[in-house]
């Protein structure tokens, strides 16, 4: 079973204009669209695409909170979240007719100890030997460090997979709770292990088994058109993995968490390690030929899976 956990969930608004945004002037929209977000719903959405199931964990609150429920209900994704005072955030892209994306995310609902402690009343409901939990995006106002750390050791004390979506000091927190597979971008990745940014295969290598060091079971590096990074404890060699050609981002947003989907479905399915490669990166790059943050079928991530190539790094 794949469980996503997602501590600051959301409501995604697209909006589109014709012209490229201009600040302090009225800007009007020509169409918009609402769905529910935050990462792990988006790992769950993406799961659902590919022919997967998932149960979607997590805070929600106030009106937005139960219509974010309705709309995941409708989409026949299983959810069980802990109810918390306050309104559900809502984050607003804008996107123009050249492609241009602007957005403005909402901070989310503070938290106290009691909400957090229902949440891993929540998880235990769920923490069978070998289940694989998604912990992606960011936590909410003023959500302690020690509570993530408490929440990656109970799933990980357990025997369950844990899957580490997150930057700064969330993904230094998880590294120390040795999770099974973690996913930055090279941003993120260059942050947490001290080098540069870079989209040199090589160089991602270097800095990736820097990560596993740092307590990481295995690496997913996402370079947007640029593919994939593969590094593992188990795997004596790492792999670079991309299209032919290439595929540029059109809708860029949630990608990453396409990826994140495709890893957690070839987990539970024990995918070879070089076919998880070749499915995470279809998946993100079949994601981003997509709308906002539309999440690919399996059809058209197998189209794209046929164009990829490994390489032996």
């Amino acid at each position: 079973m794949i469980i996503t956990i997602t501590l600051n969930a959301a409501l995604d608004r697209t909006l589109r204009i014709e012209h490229p945004l201009v600040v302090g002037k009225l800007n009007r929209s020509t169409s918009s669209h609402l769905e529910p977000g935050g990462k792990g719903i988006n790992v769950s959405r993406a799961v659902k695409a590919l022919g997967g199931n998932s149960i979607a964990l997590g805070f929600t609150a106030g009106t937005n909170g139960r219509f974010m429920k309705d709309m995941l209900t409708a989409a026949d994704i299983h959810h069980d979240f802990v109810d918390v005072a306050g309104q559900l955030r809502v984050n607003t892209q804008i996107i123009d007719a050249q492609g241009g994306h602007t957005e403005v995310n909402e901070p989310g609902s503070k938290l106290d100890d009691a909400d957090f402690l229902r949440l891993i009343d929540r998880i235990e409901n769920y923490l069978d030997e070998g289940n694989i939990f998604v912990l992606a995006g960011s936590t909410p106002p003023d959500f302690p460090l020690k509570n993530y750390r408490k929440l990656c050791r109970t799933i990980k004390r357990h025997g369950c997979k844990l899957i580490i979506d997150a930057q700064g000091d969330l993904l230094l927190e998880a590294l120390q709770c040795e999770p099974d597979f973690v996913k930055p971008n090279i941003f993120e990745l260059a942050e947490a292990v001290g080098d540069k940014p870079s989209a040199d295969p090589e160089v991602v290598v270097h800095s990736a088994r820097k990560m596993l060091d740092m307590g990481a079971r295995a690496v997913c590096v996402s370079m947007s058109q640029e593919g994939a990074v593969l590094v593992s404890k188990d795997e004596p060699e790492a792999l670079y993995v991309n299209t032919n050609p290439k595929v540029y981002d059109e809708g860029a947003v949630g990608t990453g968490d396409a990826m994140v989907g495709a890893i957690a479905n070839s987990m539970q399915s024990g995918l070879k390690f070089d076919e998880m490669a070749r499915y995470a990166v279809a998946t993100a790059r079949a994601c981003a030929r997509l709308a906002g943050t539309e999440m690919a079928s399996l059809k058209k991530v197998y189209e794209v899976y046929e164009t990829t190539q490994v390489y032996v790094l």
